[in-house]
């Protein structure tokens, strides 16, 4: 019988990894089994971990011991069996997998795109549930898959905070902070908001060490670091945060008090720092979810309007960090457990995108 093999976390303590290998259950009615090629390992697949309760992100590849759970992550997969009219052997998708070998999947065919209609997966967003078809995807998107694998749900997710920004009439602020800005959907942010004409000056908040990488992306008006955030000037402000660090949350907005217009708070990358827990002054920091957003967008545009947009987007953006952005791939599932553990302790750089297989070495 064939088997499967995947990472395995500790959800409370997410570098602690269990690699387990077990048969691959017989396909069911309607099924398909997807081998996973290989996937992208970024600190936005740590805010999955961190928020998985909250949000949901452990039930879409469940586990028996509930006290671990897999990581979702973005990458390529190609079908090497079916049960379904839905999809052929051999076609390729791009799309939600586990930190694993494989994944079976019960597709529903939409133009381009396969729909996992799995019980365990209707009530969660339809955003993680599509498999893209890669044959059908625009050019830039078939000659750019690494860049695809790191860079796109990151890099998507910035598109969407800008145009959420742009359709709010960025709450009234007249600048935009994000912080961790050397991080990927920082500096995308920073990029997507460019791209979109905001007329909003865009201040980025990120370590010593990363300033100077932070400031030859060009993605922000201004890179400050954070012993400087009393320096923010003090007007209405839109706060994007990717930090989770209540200090810094509390030091944006105890320093602008209610010139803090919306404070979203999009990911954790300081995930060992304390959690925010105290009122603060201005507006009241909330968890931004992009599938709700693109949800919306699909109701008011279009059926995958805004994430074409967000495609055409990407691209233009990945291109343009050229030399100074370069990825790497690990083979094997030891050498993608150790790649995690160094995501999740903040010890990859972030000039580098790093992608894994867990087949091989």
């Amino acid at each position: 019988m064939a088997e499967k093999t995947e990472l395995r976390v500790q959800k409370n303590d997410l570098a602690n990894v269990t690699i387990v290998t077990e048969p691959i259950p017989a396909l069911g009615e309607g099924e398909a089994l997807l081998e996973v090629e290989r996937f992208a390992v970024t600190a936005n697949n740590v805010t999955y971990g961190i928020v998985g309760d909250r949000i949901g992100y452990w039930q879409f590849f469940p586990v028996p011991d509930d006290g671990q759970g897999i990581i979702p992550v973005w990458g390529f997969g190609r079908v090497i069996s079916t049960s379904s009219d839905q999809v052929e052997v051999g076609e390729r998708v791009y799309g939600y997998f586990p930190m694993g070998t494989h994944l079976t999947i019960k597709p529903l065919r939409k133009g381009g795109t396969l729909i996992d209609t799995a019980d365990h997966r209707a009530h969660l967003p339809p955003a993680y549930n599509a498999y893209r078809l890669t044959a059908e995807e625009p050019e830039a998107a078939q000659q750019r898959e690494d860049a695809r694998a790191v860079l796109f749900p990151l890099f998507a997710t910035s598109y969407i905070i800008a145009d959420w920004l742009q359709e709010n009439d960025h709450f009234g602020a007249e600048q935009v902070v994000v912080t961790s800005a050397s991080s990927k959907t920082s500096f995308g942010t920073g990029m997507m908001l460019k791209h979109v004409g905001s007329p909003s000056t865009r201040i980025g908040v990120t370590s010593e060490r990363n300033k100077a990488f932070t400031e030859s992306l060009g993605a922000f008006d201004q890179v400050l670091t954070y012993d400087k955030l009393a320096s923010i000037p003090n007007k209405p402000t839109a706060l994007v945060d990717m930090s989770g660090n209540a200090d810094v949350i509390s030091g944006v907005h105890n320093h602008l008090g209610e010139n803090v217009k919306n404070s979203a708070i999009v990911g954790v990358t300081h995930w060992e720092a304390p959690r925010q827990s105290t009122p603060l002054p201005g507006a009241k920091p909330e968890m931004f979810f992009a599938p709700g957003q693109i949800q919306k967008r699909d109701q008011e545009l279009g059926r995958g309007i805004l994430m074409n947009r967000a495609l055409e987007a990407w691209a233009s953006a990945a291109d343009s960090l050229g030399d100074l952005f370069s990825y790497e791939v690990h083979e094997g599932a030891e050498a993608t457990k150790e790649i995690w553990q160094k995501t999740v302790h903040g010890q990859v750089s972030p000039t580098t995108g790093m992608l894994a297989t867990m087949k091989g070495a």
